[in-house]
C-alpha cells in the first residue's frame, strides 16, 4: 500500500515512521451525535488516505452517510440532516420526515417503494430496514502485508411478531489508498415460512457531481418513464438541470445490459473532473430506478439498483417481479462503489464497463 499526500506516497514503514500511527492519515472513528433529532445517532468515520471520507450510521441500518472528497461533498445532504429512528413515522409518507440523504438509505426488506396496506400489512414508504438500528456491530483495521484494509460489519433485524424474521448482515469494506468501498449483504429467513423479500440500494448523489453539464451513462436496454411527469420532461432522461423551482419527482426503470454479469451506472461531471460509479450483480438486482429530484434546496440525483422497481408491493407482485425468499435460506447482494476523481479515471471507467 502507499498513501499520497501532496504527490509524495508513503508505505507501511514510512507511515509508520513519519506518523508513529496511521490513524494521522487513515483510519476510523467513531462517535455519537448529541443535539436535536440527531441525538444518539451513532456514527462511524472512515478517512481511506485519498482524501475521501464517508460515515456510516450504525443507528439507521448501517446506511451511508455524508461523504465528501478533499471537503467537495459527494452525497445529497437534505435539511433534515441525520435523524434518529424513534422519530420514524410509519404512515403515508412519514419516510419523508426522517430522510436526511446521505450516501445510501437502503430500503426494503418486506417492502420497498409506494406506500400502501397489501394483504392488511401497512408497508410505509420504502420499508422500515433504514429505520432499525444495528447490532453486533464490529470494526476491524487489518494489515495484509503492506495493504491496510477497514472493515464495518453490522446485524439489522426486521422482525414481526408471529410473522416473519428477517436478518441483514451487512459488511463495508476499503482498502486504504482507494476510493472503492465495498458493500456485502447477505439476507437470511431465519424463520420457517418463505417470505416475499424486496431491496433497494437508494443512492443518492448531489452536487457539484450532479449539476447541468453532468450525464449518467448506462448501458441500457430498455428505459421506461414511471408515469406522465417522467414522459413530459424537457431534459432527456441521463441529463440534468440547474436547480428548478416545481421540479417534480422524477422517475424512470431501466432494463440494464451486463458485462460478464456485472451491471454498471455512473454520473460524471466531465467539467470538474468527478463522478461516482457503482457495479452490481444483474441477477442479485435485476431491476434499475433512476431517480430525479432537481428542485430549489433539494438537488438530488437517485441511482437505486433493486430488485424491484418503486410501484409498491401489490403491484410487483401482479407484474411478477416480486421476489421470494424461502425459509432458511440466505441471498446475497454485493456492491462496488467507486469514486472517480478526474478525467483519465472516469475515460478509463467508462471505457471498461460499457
Amino acid at each position: 500500500m502507499s498513501i499520497k499526500i501532496n504527490n509524495r506516497e508513503y508505505t507501511k514503514e514510512e507511515l509508520y515512521s513519519y506518523f508513529g500511527d496511521f490513524s494521522a492519515i487513515a483510519g476510523i472513528r467513531r462517535y455519537t451525535l448529541s443535539e436535536g433529532k440527531s441525538k444518539d445517532c451513532d456514527i462511524i468515520e472512515v478517512t481511506t488516505g485519498t482524501g475521501l471520507i464517508f460515515e456510516i450510521n450504525a443507528t439507521r441500518g448501517m446506511d451511508l452517510g455524508r461523504c465528501s472528497y478533499n471537503s467537495i461533498p459527494i452525497s445529497y445532504q437534505g435539511y433534515n440532516r441525520e435523524v434518529h429512528p424513534s422519530y420514524y413515522e410509519i404512515f403515508s409518507d412519514g419516510w419523508l420526515r426522517n430522510f436526511g440523504g446521505g450516501l445510501l438509505v437502503t430500503c426494503g426488506l418486506k417492502s420497498t417503494g409506494k406506500n400502501e396496506v397489501d394483504n392488511g400489512e401497512i408497508l410505509p414508504l420504502h420499508g422500515r430496514i433504514s429505520n432499525i438500528p444495528a447490532e453486533r456491530v464490529n470494526i476491524v483495521e487489518d494489515w495484509k502485508d503492506d495493504k491496510l484494509f477497514f472493515e464495518i460489519s453490522g446485524k439489522i433485524r426486521e422482525s414481526k411478531a408471529l410473522h416473519y424474521n428477517l436478518e441483514l448482515n451487512r459488511t463495508i469494506s476499503i482498502e486504504a489508498g482507494t476510493n472503492k468501498i465495498l458493500i456485502t449483504d447477505t439476507v437470511e429467513n431465519l424463520g420457517f415460512e418463505d417470505q416475499e423479500m424486496m431491496i433497494l440500494y437508494h443512492f443518492n448523489i448531489g452536487h457539484p457531481i450532479i449539476d447541468e453539464c453532468s450525464r449518467l451513462i448506462t448501458n441500457s436496454e430498455t428505459v421506461t418513464p414511471r408515469d406522465k411527469d417522467a414522459e413530459e420532461q424537457n431534459e432527456k432522461y441521463y441529463e440534468y438541470c440547474k436547480p428548478t423551482k416545481g421540479y417534480k419527482d422524477i422517475v424512470y426503470y431501466h432494463k440494464l445490459n451486463d458485462k460478464n454479469g456485472i451491471s454498471s451506472a455512473v454520473i460524471v461531471n466531465e467539467e470538474l473532473g468527478l463522478g461516482i460509479g457503482l457495479k452490481f450483480n444483474k441477477e442479485e438486482l435485476d431491476c434499475f430506478n433512476q431517480w430525479k429530484f432537481t428542485n430549489l434546496g433539494n438537488y438530488v440525483a437517485g441511482i437505486e439498483p433493486g430488485n424491484a422497481f418503486v410501484n409498491g408491493r401489490s403491484i410487483e407482485r401482479q407484474e411478477g417481479r416480486l421476489k421470494i425468499i424461502k425459509a432458511r435460506e440466505k441471498k446475497e447482494f454485493k456492491l462496488e462503489i467507486e469514486l472517480l476523481t478526474n478525467q483519465n479515471e472516469i475515460n478509463s471507467y467508462k471505457k471498461d464497463n460499457f
